[in-house]
C-alpha cells in the first residue's frame, strides 16, 4: 500500500519563522524530497546539496570512482524514501550550497495510508508553512540577520535577484501557501530536470 510521509522542514536558526510541513509519497526518492524543499523554500536550485540521515549521506550527484568519498556517499536520485524505514521523530539534515550553506532541519512527523490511488497526484503538497523562504548565495546565518532586521524595522529593507533578471524586495513574511502549492509541482519538475538531465 502506498503511504504519504509527513515532514516538518525548518531553516536552521529560523525554525519558528521559515518552515514547512511537506507531505510526499513514500515511493518518491530522497532527491524528490530535496527538490520539494528547494521549490517551496524559494531556491534557484543551482548549487549542490546533501541530505544526512543517521550515518548516511545522500548526494545529488555521483562522485568519480577515484574520489575519496565515493564509497560512503549514497545516490539521492535512486534511493526511495520507503527504504529508509523512517520512524516518527527521526531527524535528517540537508545542506544546500556548500560555499554559503543554507541548512534545513527535517523531522519525520509520521505517515498514513493513501486512501485512493488517484489521490497520489496531490503530492508533494505543502500542508502548513510560514516564511517566504531562503535566498541563494546567502547562508542561513546571514538570512537570520535579514529576518531580524525586518522584524526590528517593521518592514523589509532587503532585495534579491530572482533568476538574475530584476531586483525584488525580499520580505520573509509574505508567504502564500496557496500560491506555493499551485506552482510547486512545476517548479519541482524544473529543478529535477536541472539536476538529473544531462546536457
Amino acid at each position: 500500500m502506498n503511504k504519504v510521509l509527513k515532514f516538518r522542514v525548518e531553516v536552521e536558526g529560523l525554525e519558528n519563522k521559515i518552515w514547512r510541513v511537506i507531505e510526499i509519497m513514500d515511493r518518491m526518492t530522497v532527491a524528490d524530497l530535496a527538490y520539494t524543499i528547494l521549490a517551496t523554500f524559494n531556491s534557484l536550485a543551482y548549487h549542490l546539496y546533501e541530505i544526512y540521515y543517521k550515518e548516511d549521506k545522500y548526494n545529488c550527484w555521483i562522485y568519480p570512482k577515484n574520489h575519496p568519498d565515493y564509497k560512503i556517499l549514497k545516490n539521492a536520485v535512486t534511493t526511495k524514501l520507503s527504504i529508509l524505514s523512517l520512524k516518527e521523530n527521526d531527524t535528517m539534515k540537508m545542506d544546500y550550497d556548500f560555499g554559503s550553506p543554507t541548512t534545513f532541519n527535517i523531522t519525520f512527523l509520521g505517515q498514513e495510508e493513501l486512501k485512493k490511488y488517484k489521490d497520489a497526484q496531490k503530492y508533494p503538497y505543502i500542508a502548513e508553512g510560514e516564511g517566504l523562504g531562503m535566498l541563494d548565495d546567502m547562508s542561513c546565518y546571514e538570512l537570520k540577520e535579514v529576518v531580524l532586521e525586518t522584524d526590528n524595522l517593521g518592514y523589509s529593507n532587503s532585495y534579491f535577484t530572482p533568476g538574475y533578471e530584476t531586483n525584488k524586495k525580499y520580505d520573509y513574511r509574505k508567504y502564500n501557501i496557496k500560491t506555493d502549492n499551485k506552482n510547486l509541482k512545476g517548479l519541482i519538475l524544473l529543478i529535477k530536470n536541472g539536476y538529473e538531465v544531462k546536457e
